[in-house]
């Protein structure tokens, strides 16, 4: 669900530059999508997951990237799963 978004486009501070770090990025990516889903499913309640993973990456974010940087993150992941629909 999240290969549209290139997160190279939302970093401010971070080096980008080493050729491994999207592969690291996409691994970890999709490893925490993988636990959220299972826990889900676990909990029987994918809205408290996604709440409480939103949570955590809007506050992270903000503090690491900025509230403008983590807006148009934020917006960009909107927009992919609306694309993903239509």
């Amino acid at each position: 669900m999240g290969t549209v978004i290139n997160f190279k486009t939302h970093f401010k501070k971070f080096n980008t530059t080493k050729s491994n770090y999207q592969t690291k990025l996409c691994r970890i990516r999709d490893a925490i999508e993988d636990d959220l889903h299972y826990k889900s499913l676990i909990e029987d309640d994918h809205l408290a997951v996604s709440l409480s993973a939103g949570r955590y990456s809007a506050m992270k974010l903000t503090e690491l990237i900025g509230k403008k940087e983590t807006l148009s993150f934020f917006n960009d992941c909107i927009n992919t799963i609306i694309k993903s629909k239509n």
